[in-house]
């Protein structure tokens, strides 16, 4: 078989495994809040994680900053909508401070995370809800993100729908999922990093669901 007729033979199987965002994933996730399943990348080291009336929380760092906060998919393939509930107190009046300090104008927030493909660290290995977030300010927030490619960005910004061959890399990563999360960022990046200074701020992730 020629490569190109392979190539959208296998992006049409890909593109039929996945359901429609419109419809509901056919095995609903409710991902474990333990905090002993949970990990995070951050400066100087693993932050400190804790369960506070059932949520998953911590403290930000006012020394270093906080990037990943992660845990292992129970599911190989998602469908559906990913949502999470995030709980934002603060004390005194800190400021949100990002270890980006570049100007594309992408505001301090958190936003869920895909990872794929055995945890990689290629272009489409990492997924991240675009446009829809949750501001880093004091609040509760619920937010939704359909499984379909123009929600979602990879570690390079390209839009899941940018391309048929981008199209292919997210249906892909969608069929191989290996770690679900957030990430903590603005400036011009999604997980470079997030301090507090002048105050304090604990975060608490209440829900982490795929519907």
């Amino acid at each position: 078989m020629p490569v190109v007729w392979m190539f959208v033979a296998v992006m049409a199987a890909l593109s039929s495994a996945c359901s429609s965002p419109t419809e509901p994933s056919p095995t609903p996730l409710t991902l474990p809040l333990a905090s002993s399943v949970w990990e995070t990348i951050s400066l100087p080291g693993p932050l400190a994680l804790s369960n506070q009336d059932g949520a998953l929380t911590f403290e930000f760092p006012t020394d270093g900053s906080v990037h990943y906060l992660y845990t292992a998919s129970p599911l190989l393939e998602l469908r559906g909508t990913l949502a999470i509930t995030v709980r934002i107190a603060t004390a005194g009046q800190p400021t949100f401070n990002l270890l980006d300090r570049g100007t594309c104008g992408i505001p301090v927030s958190v936003r869920p995370l895909i990872w794929a493909n055995q945890n990689g660290n290629g272009d489409y290995d990492r997924w991240w809800s675009n446009q829809r977030h949750v501001l880093l300010a004091p609040g509760t927030t619920t937010l939704s993100v359909p499984l379909q490619p123009a929600a979602w960005s990879s570690v390079n910004g390209q839009l899941g729908n940018a391309t048929p061959q981008v199209t292919f890399q997210f249906e892909k990563a969608l069929l191989n999922v290996s770690r679900l999360g957030v990430t903590f960022g603005g400036g011009c990046s999604f997980g470079h990093g997030v301090s507090v200074i002048g105050g304090t701020a604990t975060f608490a992730l209440s829900e982490y669901v795929v519907r």
